[in-house]
């Protein structure tokens, strides 16, 4: 059974209602979102109730899941990645293959309040469990930046995984990209609909005009062309022979192993 989620609003005294709204907008969305990306259904698993409203700042707001009719409940799961994904952001810049572009966008909404308000809190109370909880802070908003943030153009390709795709508000889909191991948003014509649907869950590479970050790794790619590529196979055993040195002279590894012993 899901826990109830909770967001705390700020730390202070002094909360603005536009602020209160703002924020309980984002986080809104940010679950939804991860309901519709874990549950591969566009219109989501379930819906969200208030159970708990602390009116006194900081205000803390807390939602219990309703799973939909008909539907598989995956809340736990939202609830767990939303956790997961905020302490990752905030801590070291990463999030996991679940939290979307636009669930982003809403992480760095939320980030842009705390200088106002303070530190922002996401947290669940188990009745079974310790407490599970993340920050969102002004640190948040910069890893987001770093993440999201254009620094860089120029004409090349991105191998990878392709998944997520969506037609929302633009054509596009993710990459998970082998040489950074993070998510390239790659935007694409109508008239490529259909190829890149006959391409979902293949392993790919794109080639168009890469928007890079500070640090080098791709963001964004207007997808020019795309092909599929066969999976990386393992070198066999007698193709991995002579890469590494005789590091025992040519005895063998019982002999070198007691001559080590007996020095």
């Amino acid at each position: 059974m899901s826990d109830t989620i909770f967001l705390r609003v700020g730390t202070g005294e002094g909360l603005s209602f536009a602020a209160f709204i703002e924020s309980l907008k984002n986080f809104l969305f940010v679950l939804k979102d991860l309901d519709a990306t874990i549950s591969h259904d566009p219109r989501g698993s379930v819906t969200w109730e208030v159970v708990t409203l602390q009116k006194s700042s900081p205000a803390v707001v807390g939602v219990a899941p309703k799973v939909k009719r008909g539907r598989r409940d995956v809340s736990k799961t939202v609830e767990e990645q939303l956790i997961k994904n905020t302490k990752l952001l905030s801590v070291s810049g990463e999030r996991t293959q679940f939290m979307s572009d636009s669930a982003l966008a809403k992480i760095e909404n939320l980030a842009r309040l705390t200088p106002k308000v303070g530190t922002i809190g996401i947290y669940m109370n188990g009745s079974d469990a310790p407490k599970k909880e993340a920050d969102i802070t002004e640190k948040t908003l910069d890893n987001v930046r770093q993440i999201t943030g254009v620094k860089y153009y120029a004409y090349g390709s991105v191998v990878g995984g392709l998944d997520a795709i969506s037609v929302h508000k633009s054509n596009e889909f993710r990459v998970w990209d082998e040489v950074s191991g993070k998510p390239v948003r790659c935007k694409f014509s109508e008239s490529d609909l259909e190829r890149v649907k006959s391409l979902l869950k293949t392993r790919v590479v794109v080639y168009g005009e890469i928007q890079s970050n500070s640090v080098g790794n791709p963001v964004i790619i207007s997808a020019e062309e795309m092909e599929s590529l066969p999976k990386p196979k393992l070198p066999t055993i007698e193709e991995m022979s002579g890469l590494i040195e005789d590091f025992t002279e040519g005895k063998s590894l019982k002999e070198y192993m007691e001559e080590l012993s007996n020095e």
